[in-house]
C-alpha cells in the first residue's frame, strides 16, 4: 500500500597519498563503511533548557547572517510516499520525496530521510521499550544549501519483529571515483529468540543496482563501477537492491540507497569547466626491481566531441621538503582526448635516478570544440617501502595476527594489505578466527 501526502506542512611522509586521492578527484563522503549498519533508532523529543539572553541574540544573529541568497528560496516539497502504512520493528519502509524549485535549478536537489543522504530512502524504526517512538525528520536542499524540512509521515509500527534481515552497506574502492563495492548481511532478528526458527544458509546473491545493469554472485559482495552515470545534477542516486536466496528455496530481500556526488556536473555548473578525469591501472602503483615505478592512466570526458590538450605541466613533491617543485613542461604524448573510453598514457617515476621525489602530479589544460576550458590532474606515486623488523609495529593482537598468517597463506604474499584480509572475510575465510557466522563461500 502506497500512502502519499501533501506538504503543504613516520614524518608524515606519505602524506602524498591525500595528494594522489584529490588528484583523481576521490569524493567517499557518501560512502557507509564496511559491515553492517546500526538500526536508527528516532531521537526522543526532550526539553532543553532556557539559554540566556546573550546566546539568543548570537543564535539570532547567526540565523539571520545564514539566510539564503536572493534568488534561492528554499525548495517546495510536493509529498512524500510511504510505502507501507504498517510495518514490524525493524523491517524496511521506502520513504520517497518529490520536491521542486520556483527558480528553475532542480538540479541542485538533494535530501536526507531520517539521517540517511537521499530522497527514497528504506527507513527502519526500532521503538523504544515501551512501543513508542518519534518519526524521523526530511530534510530538502536547493543550491547553496537552502532547506525546507517536513516530518515523515506518521505510519504504524508495529511490535512484532522480522525473522531475518539483510543489511546492504557500500564503500568507494581506495583510487576510485566511481567504483563501489556492495556487501550484504543476514541478521538474524525475531529468528534469534525463536528455538524452532530455520536456519538460513545463502546460496546465492542477485544484485540489482539500479542503472539498467545486476549481476548474481555466490559470495555476499559485488563491485560495480558508476564511472558512466549521467552527470547531469549536484548528485545521483541509486536504490540498490539484493535478493537473497537460500539452499531450500527461501528468499530475503535488502536495500540501500547509495548518492554520488557529481563533480564533473559541479565543476561545469559552477566554474563551467570540463573535468577530464584520470583513472589509474592498476589502481595502486607498484615499484619494479628496477627501481622504477609504471603506472598508466585512462583519461576522458564526458564530452560528445574531442577535447584538445594545450598543456601539460608536472609539479614534484619531496619527501623531505615541505615544498614542491615549480610546474615544469611535461609531455604525455597526447594533443587530444577522444569521446568516450578516452586515451591511455603511461607515466613512470625512476626512484633511483630521483631518490628525493615521492610524488609527480601532472596538471591538463585544454579546450573543447565549444571553447570551454577544460582541465584535468592526477598523481604518480612512489609506493611506501616495504615493511622490516627495523621499520614496522609488530602486531600483537591474536585475531588480526590469526588473520595475516592465513591471508599470507591463502594468497601467497609475504605482505598482506588491509585490503586483502577485508576481501577474504567477505568471502568467509576467517569466520572461524573471529567467531562470527559463516558465510557462503566464494566459487
Amino acid at each position: 500500500m502506497t500512502t502519499k501526502v501533501d506538504a503543504h506542512r613516520s614524518k608524515a611522509r606519505w602524506a602524498g597519498a591525500a595528494v594522489l586521492a584529490a588528484a583523481l578527484g576521490l569524493s567517499i563522503g557518501y560512502l557507509r563503511a564496511p559491515g553492517a549498519p546500526e538500526p536508527v533508532r528516532p531521537a526522543r523529543k526532550a526539553s532543553a533548557p532556557e539559554a540566556p539572553p546573550a546566546a539568543k541574540r548570537a543564535a539570532s544573529a547567526a540565523a539571520a547572517s545564514a539566510k539564503p541568497p536572493a534568488g534561492d528560496p528554499a525548495p517546495v516539497i510536493d509529498g512524500v510516499e510511504v510505502e507501507k502504512s504498517e510495518v514490524c520493528a525493524g523491517e524496511e519502509n521506502l520513504i520517497a520525496v518529490r520536491a521542486h524549485t520556483t527558480n528553475g535549478t532542480d538540479d541542485h536537489l538533494h535530501g536526507v530521510i531520517g539521517g540517511h543522504a537521499g530522497s527514497r530512502v528504506p527507513l527502519r524504526i526500532w521503538p523504544d521499550a515501551d512501543g513508542s517512538y518519534e518519526m524521523p525528520v526530511i530534510s530538502v536542499f536547493g543550491r547553496n544549501n537552502v532547506m525546507r524540512q517536513i516530518e515523515v509521515p506518521r505510519y504504524t509500527v508495529k511490535a512484532c519483529k522480522p525473522e531475518r534481515l539483510v543489511a546492504v552497506t557500500h564503500r568507494l574502492l581506495p583510487n576510485t571515483a566511481d567504483e563501489v563495492e556492495l556487501a550484504a548481511r543476514i541478521v538474524d532478528v525475531g529468528a534469534k529468540d525463536d528455538p524452532d526458527a530455520r536456519p538460513f544458509k545463502p546460496a546465492r546473491y542477485t544484485w540489482v543496482f539500479d542503472d539498467g545493469e545486476s549481476e548474481e554472485t555466490a559470495a555476499p559482495f559485488v563491485t560495480h563501477s558508476y564511472e558512466r552515470r549521467p552527470q547531469t545534477s549536484l548528485v545521483s542516486e541509486f536504490l540498490l537492491r539484493v535478493e537473497v536466496r537460500g539452499d531450500a528455496g527461501e528468499k530475503l530481500t535488502g536495500r540501500a540507497l547509495l548518492q554520488i556526488p557529481n563533480m564533473i556536473f559541479q565543476n561545469f555548473a559552477e566554474r563551467g569547466v570540463v573535468t577530464v578525469l584520470a583513472t589509474p591501472t592498476p589502481r595502486f602503483p607498484r615499484q619494479d626491481g628496477d627501481g622504477v615505478v609504471r603506472q598508466s592512466f585512462r583519461l576522458w570526458h564526458h564530452r560528445d566531441a574531442p577535447v584538445r590538450i594545450d598543456a601539460v605541466t608536472a609539479v614534484r613533491h619531496y619527501i623531505q621538503a615541505a615544498n614542491s617543485s615549480p610546474h615544469e613542461q611535461a609531455s604525455l604524448g597526447l594533443a587530444e582526448i577522444p569521446p568516450g573510453q578516452g586515451v591511455d598514457v603511461a607515466v613512470k617515476l625512476d626512484t633511483r635516478g630521483e631518490p628525493d621525489v615521492f610524488t609527480i602530479t601532472y596538471f591538463l589544460e585544454g579546450k573543447t570544440a565549444e571553447g570551454y576550458p577544460a582541465r584535468g590532474t592526477f598523481s604518480l606515486m612512489r609506493p611506501p617501502p616495504a615493511p622490516t623488523k627495523q621499520s614496522n609495529i609488530p602486531v600483537t593482537e591474536p585475531v588480526l595476527l590469526a588473520k595475516i598468517k592465513r591471508a599470507r597463506e591463502l594468497l601467497a604474499q609475504d605482505f598482506v594489505t588491509d585490503e586483502d584480509i577485508w576481501r577474504l572475510e567477505r568471502e568467509g575465510k576467517m569466520a572461524d578466527l573471529d567467531g562470527s557466522p559463516p558465510r557462503a563461500p566464494a566459487r
